[in-house]
Formats: structure tokens, sequence, C-alpha cells
């Protein structure tokens, strides 16, 4: 019976760790900004979706970003966001590629 109990225990405690589904899925809150051109930070994503890679607009990355959403940030090499090069925390700034997943 202890064992039972102990086997239960551990599966509960193991799936309180996982994201649910509807977790993984949902959007950041907040905005991301940054600088297409290396001028002011005049293009944005707003609540954009975790797990999703985006590609940046603009003429000369890297682009200068704030980060203004509750998720990390990571930046990549190359289209797809294979190639992870870095991350820019909720509530930071940085320099990031054109490449860009939240989550």
């Amino acid at each position: 019976m202890k064992i039972k109990t102990l086997v239960a225990a551990a599966v509960v405690g193991v799936a309180a760790l996982m994201p649910s589904a509807s977790q993984a899925a949902t959007a950041a809150t907040g905005g991301f900004y940054w600088s297409p051109d290396g001028g002011a930070q005049s293009a944005s994503l707003n609540d954009p979706r975790s797990g999703h890679c985006y590609t940046l607009r603009g003429t000369h990355p890297p682009f200068y970003a704030m980060n203004a959403t509750d998720r990390t940030a990571r930046y990549y090499s190359s289209a797809g966001c294979s190639g992870y090069r870095g991350s820019v925390a909720p509530g930071m700034s940085g320099n990031v590629t054109r490449y860009v997943k939240f989550g």
C-alpha cells in the first residue's frame, strides 16, 4: 500500500511541474519594441504568441529592442528560430537578431 501511495504522489508531483497545454499556447502579455532602421524603437509586437518564431522587419540587424512582455525573448541566427544566440529577459533591453521567439 505504501508503494502505491508513493507512486501516486510522485505522479501528481511531476504533473504539477509540467506546463499545461493552455499555458504553453498562451501569448506573452505586453509589447516587444525594436528599432528597424537604427533610429527610434518604432516597430512592435503586442502580446506575441509563445513558441512562435517571429521574423523582425528592418534593414540593419542586430536591432536594439525593449522586452516589455512577461516572457523571455530568445533570439536566433536563422529563419525558423534555429541557431540560438541569446535572450532578453522581461523588462530588459538589448540587441537582438532578426528571429525572435517568446516563452
